[in-house]
């Protein structure tokens, strides 16, 4: 696909860098993205939603007695 360009930077110098840079810009404008979507991270491994959470095989209070 061929587009036309319309410029009004003239370069001589240092091989038309300026120029190029123009051309190019203009024929590769920056796109807007769309936001990503962060992924929401598993917990511990497993597959649960955050809506039900990790039950523990043993119970807090449990751990704190065997802690003493």
């Amino acid at each position: 696909m061929i587009k036309q360009v319309s410029h009004t930077v003239t370069d001589t110098g240092a091989a038309g860098l300026g120029l190029a840079l123009g051309v190019a810009y203009e024929l590769h404008a920056p796109q807007v993205r769309a936001p990503e979507v962060a992924a929401v991270p598993e917990l511990m491994g497993l597959r649960t939603s955050a809506a039900r959470p990790h039950h523990r095989k043993v119970p807090l209070n449990r751990l704190q007695t065997m802690r003493a």
